[in-house]
């Protein structure tokens, strides 16, 4: 990865699995970088030490140290003192992604914090004349529940009127904020479009999974299109190889990235269930044997749907699956990465491999069994 001088970056949601190991890699490389988020980084992701001072929070990793601020992304004036002397912001930060933040109760919350947030960043990135913005985004500002073959960024967003949860309204909001405002003064902006992330020690997909497994609900049954119901999924590796590649390019003056959307993916659609087939010979699960029709599966999920909503104030519990989750599972889409690949210079490194998932299992087994 390039690096010819040192930058200075601030990572919004830098306590998140996404954002921190981007963070990681920065440092690593002999960047300046703040993490700015309501949490602190989790400890099973990196060995780090807190440190404060009257003046700012530091983390100290192995691969070196992290300015750290405690924040909302909404907090106009806190963003901009944390974006003074920046050179490039990353904004990881996202709420709704799946689970019961995708239901009807928590939109408000969804819309407040992924396009009024951006907007609060876009705005002290322009204010502060912060150089480059690389925005996370998603697969789902062009797919809603349509099949998508070897998609690119030609493709239009999908109606907003149309998609089934916020989440994927607000990040379609939010991308075209960003790239709308690529262009003023100095200020460049990109969006990386990412599907399916999974790597070690992540916390929001990867547990719902093995229980979902242990519980017998995946080896019971399986759904299928007629294109196989293959979709793109993408290593943490690969997202923070994207997203340091890009962010670097930001900040070079003769940058001509600036305004693009970009596809980052493993580049090799696979069918979820022949994804996860390793985890599930780990874990000691059978197969899935039984193959129900999709509409009759989207049936089941909007009935459980609406359960929710009258329930939800009296009983607090994840969904077994969204009408977002069973489109993205269910429904054949994957995108090219070739538009990466050319200005990115985006090589993704081992397609669809979740060995480090597996060990990273059997450590925590390990350390479970040693108390």
């Amino acid at each position: 990865m390039e690096s010819n001088r040192q930058y200075r970056f601030l990572v919004t949601g830098g306590g998140g699995y996404v954002g921190f190991h981007i963070a990681l890699k920065l440092v690593e490389l002999g960047h300046q970088v703040v993490l700015y988020d309501l949490n602190y980084p989790h400890q099973n992701w990196a060995e780090y030490q807190l440190q404060e001072t009257s003046q700012q929070q530091s983390i100290q990793t192995s691969y070196g140290s992290m300015q750290f601020i405690q924040g909302d992304i909404r907090n106009r004036d806190l963003l901009l003192t944390a974006t003074e002397k920046i050179d490039c912001v990353i904004h990881t930060v996202s709420y709704g992604m799946s689970g019961r933040e995708q239901m009807e109760p928590y939109w408000d919350l969804v819309e407040d914090i992924n396009v009024n947030g951006t907007r609060c960043v876009i705005d002290a990135c322009i204010r502060n004349q912060v150089r480059g913005l690389v925005y996370t985004s998603t697969y789902n500002v062009v797919f809603g529940g349509q099949k998508i073959i070897n998609g690119d960024e030609s493709l239009p967003y999908f109606p907003m009127h149309r998609h089934c949860d916020n989440y994927s309204k607000t990040k379609s909001m939010a991308e075209q904020l960003v790239l709308a405002n690529s262009g003023k003064g100095n200020f460049r902006s990109v969006a990386l479009r990412l599907n399916g992330i999974f790597g070690p020690g992540e916390m929001r997909h990867i547990p719902r999974i093995i229980n979902n497994i242990k519980s017998g609900l995946v080896s019971f049954f399986y759904f299928k299109d007629e294109y196989g119901s293959i979709t793109d999924f993408i290593s943490i590796e690969n997202v923070v190889q994207g997203h340091v590649k890009a962010a670097l390019k930001l900040c070079k003056p003769d940058s001509i990235i600036g305004g693009n959307a970009y596809f980052l993916s493993d580049g090799k659609p696979i069918h979820p269930i022949d994804y996860i087939q390793p985890l599930m010979e780990h874990l000691n699960a059978p197969m899935p044997k039984i193959q129900f029709p999709i509409w009759l599966v989207l049936f089941f999920i909007m009935v459980l749907e609406f359960f929710y909503k009258l329930v939800h104030k009296y009983f607090d519990f994840q969904p077994i699956l969204t009408r977002n989750e069973f489109n993205k599972s269910s429904i054949t889409h994957y995108c090219s990465i070739e538009k990466a690949r050319k200005d990115l210079d985006y090589i993704p490194t081992r397609p669809n491999d979740i060995s480090d998932i597996l060990a990273d299992l059997s450590d925590q087994h390990k350390d479970t069994r040693s108390l």
